[in-house]
């Protein structure tokens, strides 16, 4: 892989995430848009100990390559619909962040606001972040839901599994990820002693979580 500057990114950035403590195991994923394909995390691995050599070089029609022989995240089809849906995307982040992943086991949970809107940074970073029925992980089912939320927004929570962000920068989908891990964590705190923002509240800032 010819691209030195975006493999030591995506490595900083995936040994990051594991020390932040926003995934455990050999769970999470992430991605980065490059020249001559996506690099992607490969299946069955920690993100703390992940070495050049086993990225995954992805292309969009599915096809791929690995120093080696490893394979790529088995939800590289939900990363690459949201390549597909989105050509100003440049990265993807998806973990299985304590609070995140609780708020996502909640029943009774609102669909179209999944966590509500407590502070400014989350308003303009995220907004009402829906959150998707669950389904199967790598399944074709989730990427076909996924698609259309990520065309107009960077941001979803998939129930039982976790948050998903994009961004034009890998530490923009990542400050997305760290957003709604800290939102989540207060709306537990709080239970129903929150105060959220209004609409009119969050309408007079200068974004909301969609597009960028």
């Amino acid at each position: 892989m010819n691209h030195t500057g975006s493999i030591q990114l995506f490595l900083d950035t995936c040994h990051l995430i594991h020390a932040k403590g926003l995934v455990s195991g050999s769970g999470g994923n992430i991605s980065l848009r490059c020249d001559d394909g996506i690099l992607i995390t490969p299946s069955g691995r920690s993100l703390e100990s992940l070495k050049e050599e086993d990225l995954v070089l992805l292309q969009m029609d599915g096809s791929c390559t690995c120093p080696n022989g490893g394979i790529p995240s088995k939800e590289w089809r939900m990363h690459l619909a949201c390549y597909h849906a989105r050509p100003d995307v440049s990265a993807l982040v998806h973990v299985h962040s304590s609070n995140a992943v609780a708020v996502s086991c909640m029943k009774d949970a609102d669909s179209s606001c999944a966590i509500p809107v407590y502070t400014p940074g989350y308003s303009m970073r995220v907004g009402e972040l829906p959150l998707l029925p669950y389904m199967t992980p790598g399944s074709v089912e989730l990427c076909d839901h996924v698609f259309p939320l990520i065309a107009e927004r960077n941001s979803v929570l998939l129930a039982n599994h976790g948050p998903l962000a994009v961004g034009r920068s890998m530490e923009e989908a990542l400050n997305i990820i760290e957003e709604i891990e800290d939102e989540a964590k207060l709306f537990l705190l709080l239970g129903d002693r929150g105060i959220a923002m209004t609409k009119a509240q969050q309408n007079a800032l200068p974004s909301h979580g969609l597009r960028f």
